[in-house]
This record gives structure tokens, C-alpha cells and sequence, in this order.
């Protein structure tokens, strides 16, 4: 149960930060968002078969949250810039 929840919770947040993280680098615009949403689309597959594929639900936990703040905190640098 755990690993489903680091599946659909972790992957969720990991998309919608790679998808923030195109709309800052792209600028203000709906071209901008709808490639955001269309990143976050392709990220969140991968991210939920990677937390299947991991050892254990701590290192799906782990890798995704991680991965959600590195983009976190790009997307705050790069709004920060622009």
C-alpha cells in the first residue's frame, strides 16, 4: 500500500514540478503552460513505474520526493530570474 501511495502521490508531484519547472523556463504565455502539462503527462508514467521497479517503498519515496524538490527549486530559481 505504501508503494502505491509514493506511485500516485510522489509521481504526481514529480510531474507537476517538471511541468512548473518548463512553464518558468518558457515565460508567461498559454504555450507555456500547455507545455507544462504536457511534460507533467510524460513524467508521471515513468514515475510511477519507477516506484514499482525500486527495492523497497522508502527508496521510491525517497527518490521521488528528491527529484520533486531538485525541480522545486529550480523552478524558484528560474522564476526568481525571469
Amino acid at each position: 500500500m505504501n508503494r502505491i501511495a509514493a506511485a500516485i502521490v510522489g509521481g504526481y508531484l514529480f510531474a507537476s514540478s517538471g511541468g512548473a519547472l518548463l512553464s518558468a523556463l518558457n515565460g508567461p504565455g498559454s504555450d507555456a503552460m500547455l507545455g507544462g502539462a504536457l511534460l507533467g503527462l510524460a513524467l508521471y508514467a515513468p514515475a510511477i513505474i519507477w516506484a514499482f521497479a525500486t527495492r523497497s517503498a522508502a527508496r521510491a519515496w525517497a527518490g521521488l520526493l528528491g527529484a520533486s524538490f531538485s525541480l522545486a527549486v529550480l523552478t524558484a530559481i528560474a522564476g526568481a530570474t525571469s
